[in-house]
């Protein structure tokens, strides 16, 4: 019983320094994948020779999104302990419709949730493996979706161990097939003020028996100041 009960200790113990250690991943994660210090970028999503101008910008406690040279703006925006897609319209923030999270952009690979990447925002991501991703040696984790908005249920997210840079994201539908819906990949990096964010990033989605559907690629350059909207 006393056996028993140390090796329960020990394996709750473990799961919960897995826990840990896949949130301190992650967050390094975010400050790489994500916008720091009110940085503004611009650039497009593109798919083939279309392109669909993009500009995107940290204000406060939000990170802004505008589509089109601002024809269409919305946000991610982050609570206590969690965040949302909300919409812009005509400067005031609302609720971003449930319907539109996981539609396309375009008619790109990339859909609003992906643009956002609030899935790194998830809660309780945990260290399940180790690969090695183009040579690099990367943490796997798994993360869960803590609601029923947006297209993934889980995710699979590759980390580098040298840099705590994310290398691989798949996102996959419901149990129990588990059916991995979208792959995402960062292939460039640059630097900004010091610090380093994604220049480019490739979506590729699957069709139904695990074939590629289609690729695009959301492309950033150098920092671009422009109007805020909203509150």
């Amino acid at each position: 019983m006393k056996t028993t009960l140390t090796l329960s200790l020990i394996f709750a113990a473990s799961n919960l320094s897995l826990a840990d250690e896949g949130e301190a991943i992650m967050e390094s994660v975010r400050q790489v994948a994500v916008l720091q210090d009110s940085q503004d970028l611009h650039g497009a999503i593109r798919k083939g020779r279309n392109k669909t101008p993009l500009s995107m910008f940290l204000r406060g406690k939000n990170i802004q999104f505008a589509l089109n040279g601002g024809k269409e703006y919305f946000l991610l925006s982050f609570g206590q302990d969690s965040q949302q897609l909300e919409q812009l319209v005509e400067g005031n923030r609302a609720k971003f419709p449930a319907a539109k999270i996981a539609t396309s952009i375009a008619n790109s690979d990339v859909s609003y949730e992906d643009l956002a990447l609030s899935f790194l925002y998830w809660p309780n991501p945990t260290v399940v493996g180790e690969d090695k991703i183009n040579g690099q040696d990367c943490w796997r984790l798994h993360v869960a979706n803590p609601g029923r908005s947006g297209r993934y249920r889980e995710i699979s997210v590759w980390v580098t161990k040298k840099q705590r840079a994310l290398m691989r994201v798949i996102g996959y539908g419901p149990k129990p097939s588990r059916q991995a819906l979208k792959q995402f990949e960062i292939t460039d990096l640059m630097n900004i003020k010091g610090r380093y964010t994604v220049k480019t990033m490739k979506v590729r989605s699957f069709d139904a028996e695990g074939n590629t559907a289609g690729i695009s690629y959301i492309d950033f350059k150098a920092p671009l100041q422009i109007k805020k909207r909203g509150r």
